[in-house]
């Protein structure tokens, strides 16, 4: 005949497994081999004059990237051929092509560059209240944000280029 276990041993034994049960679990949870950084999202645009409302007949192109890292965009704006020093670069939005908007970021560091050059920096956030980031991403990715360079013979925008996401 067999003689049931006692209590405590039954006890014992429920204990063991659930500590056994924690500590796998976390050391699944604590693997660092799929450990992630921030999400990255690029946004890119070609630049020309033809690009800007209404088109205009000048030299200069750029190409303009923005990528997000977490909160935080870092732009590149690569430009060649102007009619003179930049007197403002800025993105702006909400706009498809043919259309103009008001400015959403400005690049700070745009005024009093060369006709050629390269614009780099970051932002965190927009300049406007009603444009959240998550907006700002919005418009970037499907076209409806627009990066240009103002000049003092173009100052409504000599160069210009509608904002996409890249794949």
């Amino acid at each position: 005949m067999h003689s049931p276990q006692s209590p405590s041993r039954a006890l014992v034994a429920s204990a063991a497994l659930m500590a056994s049960i924690v500590v796998s679990a976390t050391v699944l949870a604590c693997d660092d081999d799929d450990v992630t950084g921030p999400t990255t999202t690029t946004f890119v645009a070609t630049m020309n004059g033809a690009g800007e409302f209404p088109a205009k007949a000048v030299p200069g192109t750029g190409t303009a990237t923005i990528v997000k890292s977490g909160g935080v965009y870092t732009y590149t704006i690569t430009y060649t051929g102007m009619t003179g020093p930049l007197t403002g670069g800025h993105i702006h939005g909400p706009a498809a092509a043919g259309a103009n908007a008001l400015v959403i970021v400005p690049f700070p560091n745009a005024s009093g560059a060369p006709a050629s050059g390269t614009l780099s920096g970051t932002f965190t956030s927009t300049n406007t209240a009603t444009i959240s980031n998550d907006s700002l991403d919005v418009l970037m990715r499907t076209g409806n944000a627009y990066v240009n360079l103002h000049t003092a013979a173009n100052q409504g925008g000599e160069i210009r280029g509608q904002l996409s996401q890249q794949p």
